[in-house]
């Protein structure tokens, strides 16, 4: 204290914390004596820092608090895992509908074999529903690796009708050689017509039987395909494309299995069997193909330069005007993938997410291109030897056109082209559809002639 008090305090001591006046006695200091109790300095925190009693309350707010901090550590020792292990902290992807983009985007690959593809995540298929039923086996189908694959998922997924006619397809297999497997892989893969998110799919169930229709945002064209209820799910039956403006109409999907497996549906038929379309001016060229390249149905030489006008296309220049084939304004350049070629503009395509294409002609005939499989150290002519089965002596000569190794399939409806030291080649082959007519021959060559392989 820095000065002694003018009156100190004489206090009854109370239990009390505010003790009524009459209990404390002023005294003057003058007045004591020292060693007199009245004289005794007595110091006392003043009130204003007095603790109180402790009340309920208080016991409540402090254990408030202690758990308040309790659950933020909690909270931060949480997050500093989900950054460590590198999850995010919350999920705000919406659960998967019935809309393709949903079906396709996580779909899980169901294992058919060791070298099937798998997925970390599972998401379940509901198999009771035709739309989802079908997706699922489009998707099994696309990322099939192997012809063995393929066949299992699409028997697995099929009408027990349409299973029975895969079985003994199925059972023919072990009689091909691995790049027979390859090529019939490739080209039945290439023959499912991608699905998009944008495309609008419809579904009508009437009993066991339902029917989905497939309407392709880009180009228009409608697929049909049924489903019949078997074994607890649905399964495919049937399935066929349309053209938005012809009345053609594709079955795809299901491989054709055989020793002499080719792109085209008339494997049977041999390109001599086939008669030539309409040719008003005996030129050479049909009046189809003169159409597509602008040329005149009436004369042999449309440009009037004094070469015929086929004569010009087999020499690479445009036989409807000045220049190159390539200058002619009815023809465009696709590239996909390690490939381009020259094809009519007016043609509808299709391409493939293994780089194979579809060039279709309004009438429904079309001309494919697939890629297959070969060892890169293997010619052109030993391919050939084992995708067909024959013997050296058997092998057609193989030609050169360009940078590109040319050999042709025993119905010369495909032509095989490849580069040295590739790893894979390339088929193109002339589909002539149900009319057997060859409408576009000379098309077919000029896409020959002109494929450049990268």
């Amino acid at each position: 204290m820095s000065e002694m008090p003018t009156n100190n305090f004489k206090i009854t001591y109370s239990d009390d914390l505010n003790p009524p006046a009459d209990q404390i006695e002023f005294v003057n200091q003058n007045e004591t004596t020292p060693g007199s109790e009245e004289g005794q300095y007595i110091y006392t925190m003043p009130s204003a820092f007095r603790f109180g009693h402790r009340t309920s309350f208080t016991n409540k707010a402090g254990l408030l608090i202690m758990v308040v901090g309790l659950l933020l550590l909690v909270g931060l020792v949480y997050v500093g895992f989900l950054i460590i292990t590198k999850n995010p902290i919350f999920n705000f992807n919406p659960a998967p509908t019935n809309e393709l983009v949903a079906v396709t985007s996580s779909m899980p690959t169901t294992t058919l074999t060791e070298s099937s593809p798998t997925t970390s995540s599972e998401v379940i298929i509901d198999l009771s529903d035709p739309e989802q039923a079908y997706l699922q086996l489009r998707l099994q189908l696309d990322q099939a690796l192997t012809l063995e694959d393929y066949l299992k998922a699409f028997i697995a997924g099929a009408s027990r009708a349409k299973a029975q006619e895969l079985t003994e397809q199925a059972a023919e297999i072990n009689n091909l050689s691995e790049s027979q497997k390859s090529s019939t892989l490739s080209i039945s893969k290439s023959m499912l017509i991608p699905l998009e998110a944008s495309d609008k799919i419809t579904k009508e169930i009437n009993g066991n039987q339902a029917t989905l229709t497939i309407t392709k945002a880009d180009t228009g064209r409608v697929a049909i395909v049924t489903m019949l209820f078997e074994d607890g799910q649905w399964r495919l039956d049937n399935e066929h494309w349309q053209d938005e403006v012809t009345t053609s109409t594709t079955e795809v999907v299901a491989p054709e299995v055989s020793e002499s497996s080719t792109a085209t549906t008339t494997k049977e038929l041999l390109i001599e069997d086939l008669n030539l379309d309409k040719d008003s001016d005996q030129d050479g060229l049909t009046d189809k193909e003169e159409a597509l390249l602008g040329t005149k149905s009436d004369t042999a030489d449309s440009d009037g330069d004094g070469y015929d006008d086929l004569t010009e296309i087999r020499s690479g220049y445009d036989p409807a005007g000045q220049g190159k084939l390539t200058n002619n304004r009815n023809l465009k350049l696709v590239e996909h993938g390690p490939w381009s070629v020259i094809v009519p503009a007016s043609w509808t395509q299709q391409l493939g997410r293994d780089n194979s294409a579809i060039f279709r002609a309004d009438d429904g005939q079309f001309i494919q291109l697939t890629i297959l499989g070969k060892v890169a150290s293997q010619d052109l002519a030993s391919w050939y030897q084992e995708m067909f089965n024959v013997d050296a002596d058997q092998v057609p000569e193989i030609t050169t056109h360009g940078a590109n190794e040319v050999v042709m399939s025993p119905d010369g409806l495909t032509y095989y082209l490849t580069k040295p030291g590739l790893d894979d080649l390339i088929a193109l082959t002339y589909n002539p559809e149900s009319n057997y007519l060859l409408s576009y021959n000379n098309i077919f060559h000029l896409m020959i002639d002109n494929l450049i392989i990268k």
